[in-house]
């Protein structure tokens, strides 16, 4: 059974428009940022890594991509989360090959010591509430 729920003008209008021009309704345009943000949430990802992608950072692109795996092609039935399920098992398995010593801890890691190091961290404002992204 569909819910309502209140979002900021400024998403109505962005997921609207987005929406249109790849002929989603604005319902299936924001469900399908929330499968995305979703996925991208159980991967590990962050905000900040999502954007260094989007503005064509190879490198993380390419670790991302062997981190995450293929995707599973999605289907229009309803789904019940169980990426907690899926993680832990992982998670597990990963613990018990560092633990075997056929990984290094560090391979573990989305960004290595050395991309840490030079990286430069910027402190911004927080966002006010109702003023969208």
């Amino acid at each position: 059974m569909p819910k309502s729920i209140r979002v900021s003008d400024g998403i109505y209008e962005l997921a609207a428009s987005a929406g249109e021009a790849v002929n989603r309704s604005l319902a299936e345009q924001v469900e399908y940022w929330a499968r995305l943000g979703a996925a991208l949430d159980a991967a590990g990802i962050t905000m900040a890594q999502a954007l260094q992608l989007l503005g064509g950072d190879a490198a993380l692109k390419k670790r991302v991509i062997a981190h995450v795996g293929q995707s599973r092609p999605t289907t229009r039935r309803r789904r019940t989360y169980s990426g907690a399920v899926s993680i832990a098992a992982r998670n597990a398995q990963l613990e018990s090959e560092v633990v075997a010593g056929l990984r290094s801890p560090e391979s573990l890691f989305l960004l290595s010591r050395k991309q840490l190091k030079s990286a430069t961290f910027v402190e911004r404002a927080p966002v006010r509430a109702g003023k969208g992204w």
